[in-house]
């Protein structure tokens, strides 16, 4: 069987002996028996009959190498090898891939074996390269402080590296074909996230830079920053998803560190201009309550302020603001947030009720009272050292003994609690109070973001505070000033009153002891002319003119003695009315020379007052006069309208005209002295009036308005238990 295969073996040697490939046979002793021309080519050492010991190759050898000790080689089986040898005619490293075939006889008995190899050197070292670049790719991902992860179709973990056991906690063992879900917080599992992320893959085919949550083995979250490709294989069929996770959990901390410190600057920055927006210092305590409890301010339960009374020289409870209760909490803020969503609505609306919600920390507050000269008072250190001291489970800050007496009482009974933050007030020169706030209600931990928001709030707090007292105290210097130059001003018009009235008394005597006599002879000669020349129409009317005129000269000099030396009022029972009528009739004639309807009414219940008769009706007269002086200039129809009314223990005299009325500049002068927008008027009318009101302890007011006419409203006590006196209207010409 043997001698077949060798004749068949020589034949084909005919036809491809020259193909590069080493085709040899041996018998079961490993004798070499034949072998093809390449291979007389290429190992010209090797003879027939040479012993081939190595069953692997034919390199003769005479111990076992290592690679035979490693394989139990089994002649009856077929065998492939790769072996790596450099051949005697070339010094380089070959290849050479053994096929080794068993030649047995029908009874299944070993006859020989016939090998062929094949040098595949070019593709071995491809392979070689292939698999040091995938060592290198294996090891640049081990070492890799990014997660390396790949998933299958299902979205299960086929592939896990060691950054990704740094970053989730999990061993290769322990999650290698669990779903990526293991890694996904449910809250983002049950919104879609993993729905999302495989529609963005399938449309884009890969997702750069997402940044999400995931969560660690032992619950905590993580976040991270993936970046997800899909993976095809040549065909084009869809293989799985790799992932690069980067851990930015720490980078996330510090952005949340600043944003939350962005926050607190924007909300302390609102506070502060809220603080700002007014100067009453009562208004500021209930902003900084407010801003210190609320929701969208520091989120306190409770707050408390302490004054300092510089006068009775204690620390004081002054205002507190805070629930007594976690449902009433609850209801406050709730009904606050519904319908208010920013801290300067909140401020705006809330008012501290005093008898209501915020009654039982104000009934705390109001027993708060320490002496300044406590320093060791815990209080005090914190209003003298200006530090914010935080009290946590009883526990007091430092070393040093603090006393905590407040009364019979000490801090801890009267709060009703032993955690909360004091934060001192004070200004540039002193100390002004302290804040004591706490989380009595929700039992809510104080943190040291808190305690340094406080801090801060506490800071612009102080400046708010301090800059109402400073507005307080300019603005009462103002009105001091104010008043000062009022009564400086003042003074300066009586002084010039006095001057005028000096000069007017002293011109008045002369003009009275030089005019006077000769006034009352010509007044009297004319009167008596005018009665005597009944005959004589013409000389009748001039005497009545030079009458007309003496009265009106002696009316002149009347009002300047009067003005120069104001005559004290005799003090009797007056009817008003009577005096009102009497001056009516005595302007009559005037009435009617220029047409003015004059109007009376007189409401019941109006009794006398106490004052001089004379002097009341010189003061209606020049108040009639002034108003016929004021109608002169109207067309149409002229009217004088006066009414009489009591309230309130007071007679009411209302005089007014339908006359061109006065521009605001006159109305503020017309009780000057001197004052006049007549080119004959002599300013004395109206001040007269003026002086004869005030002699009688009554008050004289006047409405008027360009093309408005003017009203005078003249009010007097009335006489004490008289009998009204009855109504009374008239109408005259």
């Amino acid at each position: 069987m043997v001698e077949e295969l060798l004749n068949i073996l020589r034949l084909l040697d005919r036809f491809v002996g020259h193909y590069p490939l080493f085709l040899y046979l041996i018998d079961p002793q490993h004798t070499l028996i034949w072998y093809n021309q390449y291979m007389a080519q290429r190992l010209p050492q090797f003879r027939i009959g040479q012993p081939l010991n190595c069953p692997r190759g034919l390199w003769p050898c005479d111990a076992i190498c290592p690679e035979c000790q490693e394989t139990s080689y089994d002649p009856r089986r077929v065998h492939k090898h790769l072996l790596k040898r450099s051949l005697d005619s070339e010094a380089r490293e070959v290849y050479i891939e053994f096929l080794s075939l068993p030649v047995m006889d029908t009874h299944q008995n070993l006859q020989g074996i016939l090998r062929l190899g094949v040098d595949v050197t070019e593709s071995e070292k491809l392979q070689e390269k292939l698999r040091e670049k995938e060592k290198l790719f294996k090891a640049i991902i081990n070492s890799s402080s990014d997660g390396i992860i790949f998933l299958d179709r299902a979205n299960r973990i086929v592939s896990w590296n060691r950054g990704a056991e740094e970053i989730f906690g999990y061993t290769r063992e322990e999650i290698l074909g669990q779903s990526i879900e293991r890694l996904i917080p449910p809250e983002l599992i049950e919104i879609g996230e993993l729905d999302y992320l495989h529609k963005e893959l399938r449309a884009k085919g890969e997702i750069k830079k997402y940044e999400t949550q995931r969560r660690h083995k032992n619950g905590r979250p993580i976040y991270v920053d993936i970046a997800s490709t899909c993976i095809y294989d040549e065909q084009g069929n869809f293989l799985g998803i790799s992932q690069i996770i980067k851990d930015i959990t720490s980078r996330k901390e510090l952005e949340f560190e600043l944003l939350r410190t962005i926050l607190e600057l924007s909300k302390i920055n609102e506070l502060n201009e809220i603080l700002h927006s007014t100067y009453e210092e009562r208004e500021i305590l209930r902003i900084i309550l407010i801003a210190i409890t609320a929701g969208e301010g520091l989120r306190f339960n409770r707050a408390f302020l302490l004054l300092v009374d510089k006068e009775k020289k204690v620390l004081r409870g002054e205002l507190a603001i805070g629930p007594s209760d976690e449902q009433e909490a609850n209801r406050i803020w709730s009904e606050l947030n519904k319908d208010y969503h920013y801290l300067k609505d909140i401020v705006r609306i809330y008012q501290i009720d005093l008898e209501g919600t915020d009654k039982t920390v104000n009934e705390i507050v109001s027993r708060m009272e320490v002496p300044l000269e406590a320093e060791n008072h815990l209080f005090i250190q914190a209003l003298n050292k200006k530090r914010v001291i935080q009290v946590t489970h009883g526990q007091l800050p430092g070393p040093g003994l603090y006393s905590l007496d407040i009364g019979d009482s000490d801090v801890f009974q009267l709060l009703n609690n032993d955690s909360f933050v004091i934060a001192p007030l004070y200004s540039r020169q002193e100390p002004l109070g302290i804040i004591i706030a706490d989380n009595c209600i929700n039992k809510r931990e104080i943190t040291t973001e808190d305690v340094e928001g406080l801090k801060l709030f506490a800071s612009q707090a102080s400046l708010a505070i301090e800059n109402a007292r400073l507005y307080q105290t300019l603005e009462q210097r103002y009105e001091d000033l104010q008043k000062a130059y009022r009564e400086l001003e003042e003074n300066q018009k009586k002084l010039l009153q006095l001057e005028r009235l000096a000069a007017i008394g002293e011109m008045s005597a002369r003009v009275a002891h030089e005019i006077r006599n000769p006034l009352v002879s010509i007044g009297g000669f004319a009167r008596l002319i005018e009665r005597k020349l009944s005959d004589n129409p013409t000389l009748r009317q001039y005497a009545g003119i030079i009458s007309e005129q003496v009265t009106h000269l002696e009316y002149i000099l009347n009002n300047m003695l009067n003005m120069a030396n104001p005559p004290k009022p005799e003090q009797h029972l007056v009817d008003i009315r009577q005096v009102i009528e009497r001056a009516l009739q005595v302007l009559n004639k005037t009435f009617e020379q220029h047409r003015i309807q004059v109007t009376s009414h007189f409401q019941d219940g109006c009794g006398p007052i106490i004052g001089d008769e004379m002097l009341l009706q010189q003061a209606f007269l020049n108040l009639l006069k002034n108003a016929v002086e004021a109608l002169e200039s109207r067309e149409g129809n002229r009217e004088i309208h006066i009414e009489i009314g009591a309230q309130d223990r007071h007679l009411e005299v209302r005089v007014s005209d339908n006359g061109p009325g006065m521009e605001e500049s006159v109305l503020s002068k017309i009780f000057e002295s001197f004052f006049t927008t007549k080119s004959r008027g002599t300013g004395l009318g109206l001040p007269i009036v003026h002086q004869v009101v005030q002699s009688h302890n009554g008050e004289i007011q006047v409405e008027s308005a360009p093309g408005k006419g003017t009203r005078f409203y003249l009010r007097f006590p009335l006489a004490p238990e008289q009998e009204p006196l009855e109504a009374r209207s008239t109408d005259g010409n």
